[in-house]
């Protein structure tokens, strides 16, 4: 009996789950739209037009989106052809489509990326520019509390763009995004941990995997429950 119970309840998610996949329109299908996003824990949408409001389900990824993850939230952006993004706890964003291709600015916190090999998507953090070049390339954008960011390359090699000069970064190296910096290669275990992450799906840590897997469960959990009734943030 406490089986049969479990497998109707997995079912009944699983069910949930697909509901919800189906009623997202495919990337391009509707203008304006240029990918999807998945999300578990907290995690707020807003735009220029709308407040702040929850984030809980698989949802279309507009122009002029703006996210926000709490501690314990993580957002996963997929951008289909052009790569992922991934957002940890306490990190913000906001997503516009350039017309050339999408623009990912990186507001606060840690924000994970993988480029494809014909990725036009370039993320932006403090004036910075980002970009894949022509091959695939994994890493993160960090904006710690004091203001600094930093990009840290896990697989592949980027382009930055500082003021005007171009620096390429490559894996195991790590640059601060400022006028007179130079990309550092990170030593010993920092290095091997930055490299190891990398061969992990969408350039995501272990961590931010196992949390964003889960996801849907998290989907499915909240179409079923009709919601929910975390409050959003008030900045």
């Amino acid at each position: 009996m406490k089986h049969s119970a479990v497998a109707k309840r997995f079912f009944a998610t699983v069910l949930a789950l697909a509901v919800v996949l189906i009623t997202v329109p495919p990337v391009g299908a509707v203008a304006g739209i240029f990918g999807t996003i998945q999300v578990t824990g907290q995690a707020w949408v807003a735009s220029e037009a709308t407040d702040w409001s929850v984030l809980s389900r698989t949802r279309p990824l507009v122009a002029g989106d703006h996210f926000k993850t709490g501690s314990d939230g993580y957002l996963l952006a997929d951008l289909g052809s052009q790569g992922v993004v991934g957002l940890y706890g306490g990190a913000e964003i906001t997503a516009n489509d350039s017309g050339s291709g999408p623009v990912i600015d990186v507001l606060k916190g840690k924000v994970a990326f993988h480029l494809s090999p014909t990725s036009a998507m370039t993320l932006t953090a403090t004036g910075a520019g980002i970009s894949s070049g022509k091959a695939a390339a994994d890493g993160y954008v960090e904006i710690d509390a004091a203001g600094k960011s930093a990009v840290v390359v896990e697989q592949g090699s980027l382009k930055v763009q500082i003021a005007g000069l171009s620096h390429e970064v490559k894996r195991g190296e790590r640059l601060e995004l400022s006028e007179d910096a130079e990309p550092v290669r990170l030593a010993g275990a920092e290095a091997g941990a930055a490299a190891a992450s990398g061969t992990t799906i969408a350039g995501l840590s272990t961590t931010a995997l196992t949390a964003i897997g889960v996801v849907a469960v998290g989907v499915g959990a909240a179409a079923a429950a009709g919601g929910d009734n975390v409050a959003s943030p008030s900045d």
